[in-house]
């Protein structure tokens, strides 16, 4: 028999987020008594210790924090259920979820549903806030349908459907030293300051085709998340960093970047939309797949 409603996991969350009563009482829009009630209730019907006061703060025990990741998944889960019948109720039939890699990049986005709402007008795109250091976790743990990203994945159970060729560039401000080369020359890298989304290898990109074949890497490496830090990182020359071209399109133009090919015969990738391979043979993926290779091919 399961003990716990959704309204105990939903203060398990909201303590685990923000350590403070009040602060959850807030978020919940409850009262702070209340959390106090549901957090007794939990522990009792329970039979465990969950949370732990420290002053004003309050920390989960090892169960609460068990009990807390089953919270995020089932919350989320509910979450998204809700949300998509909602948009059934407003005449949408199905909803498709594209994510993409971190350092994808959205040049293609608003094209992408221009050709979604003309030929798919039921169909409601949900773009995933969430980029991913693994795309292909976002299909596997149900956060998105569809994602794109550069290189393959050889996960079980991923679809790789081939979109377009692109070339790694390197970009750097104009007033970095390198900045006259006709191309950047991976063997200086052990002398330069290097700026990424993260350090975890991943198939297709720079660690794959470039440091570990060619046995060289950066003397120093700044971590910033997201495409738009990493380049304005870049901007104020802060170091280096090498992106698939297509990935940083736009924003290199608006921060007046400068982008050169990798080795003087240039290095090629390819841009894939991943999906979960049981939907293989569906219409609407087959679809955005379609859609998708259109967009990227117009910002060659």
């Amino acid at each position: 028999m399961i003990r716990l409603a959704l309204h105990h996991l939903a203060v398990i969350q909201g303590l685990g987020q923000t350590g403070s009563v009040s602060a959850t009482a807030r978020e919940l829009g409850l009262t702070q008594s209340a959390i106090s009630h549901r957090m007794k209730e939990a522990e009792r019907r329970i039979g465990v210790l969950l949370f732990v006061r420290d002053g004003h703060m309050i920390t989960l025990t090892t169960a609460g924090r068990r009990l807390l990741q089953s919270a995020d998944t089932i919350l989320g889960e509910v979450s998204l259920a809700e949300r998509d019948l909602e948009r059934l109720s407003s005449g949408f039939q199905e909803t498709l979820k594209v994510g993409a890699a971190c350092y994808a990049g959205f040049d293609w986005l608003s094209d992408f549903l221009q050709k979604m709402e003309a030929t798919s007008p039921t169909v409601a795109v949900e773009v995933i806030a969430e980029t991913a250091e693994d795309p292909a976790r976002l299909l596997l743990e149900n956060h998105a349908d569809l994602v794109l990203a550069a290189g393959r994945s050889e996960k079980a159970g991923i679809a790789c459907h081939f979109l377009v060729p692109d070339e790694l560039v390197a970009i750097l401000a104009p007033e970095h030293d390198l900045a006259k080369e006709p191309f950047f020359d991976p063997a200086l890298l052990p002398g330069l300051s290097y700026v990424t989304h993260h350090t975890q290898p991943e198939d297709g990109r720079e660690y794959d085709t470039i440091f570990k074949p060619m046995k060289v890497m950066p003397s120093r490496v700044i971590r910033a998340g997201r495409t738009q830090a990493v380049l304005e990182l870049v901007r104020q020359d802060h170091g280096i960093t090498i992106l698939p071209k297509l990935a940083a399109f736009q924003l290199t133009k608006r921060l007046e970047l400068l982008t050169l090919p990798v080795t003087e015969a240039g290095i090629s990738i390819s841009w894939y939309a991943l999906s979960k391979r049981k939907s293989s043979g569906n219409p609407l993926i087959e679809k955005a797949v379609s859609d998708l290779a259109l967009c990227l091919k117009a910002l060659h």
